[in-house]
């Protein structure tokens, strides 16, 4: 058998096969492009789901804590418990009938050298100083 050298030969180029070869990496380039952004938005939906939960687990907290601070305020501005604290706590008590000034759309307030208005703003011992 005879050796050949082929060593020195050039192969020649085929533009037509090229062109082809170009045009499926083209293509496959932008399938895979179109495939990344597909799963991009995906993904980012899934993440927009999961946030969208969150926010509405915080939400259910809040309110649940919005309903105990209403109850609790509720339970703090109870007339009742006022009164109890200011009798038991600060000492006070009850205002005598002639401490009470009665204030109506039909009454004229007295003169303010009435001897009686002074009277109504007496200490608490309901005596009169000027009698």
């Amino acid at each position: 058998m005879k050796q050949i050298d082929n060593s020195r030969l050039r192969r020649e180029v085929d533009p037509e096969r090229r062109r082809e070869c170009f045009s499926l990496l083209g293509l496959g380039i932008l399938v895979f492009l179109s495939g990344l952004l597909f799963a991009g938005q995906h993904f980012q939906c899934v993440r927009n789901g999961y946030q969208i939960e969150q926010l509405k687990a915080e939400r259910a907290a809040m309110e649940e804590w919005n309903h105990q601070l209403r109850l609790e305020q509720a339970s703090l501005a109870d007339p009742q418990r006022i009164d109890t604290l200011a009798r038991r706590e600060l000492g006070l008590v009850s205002p005598h009938p002639r401490q009470v000034i009665q204030v109506g759309a039909g009454e004229v307030s007295p003169p303010a050298d009435n001897p009686q208005w002074a009277h109504n703003f007496s200490g608490s011992s309901g005596e009169n100083p000027r009698e």
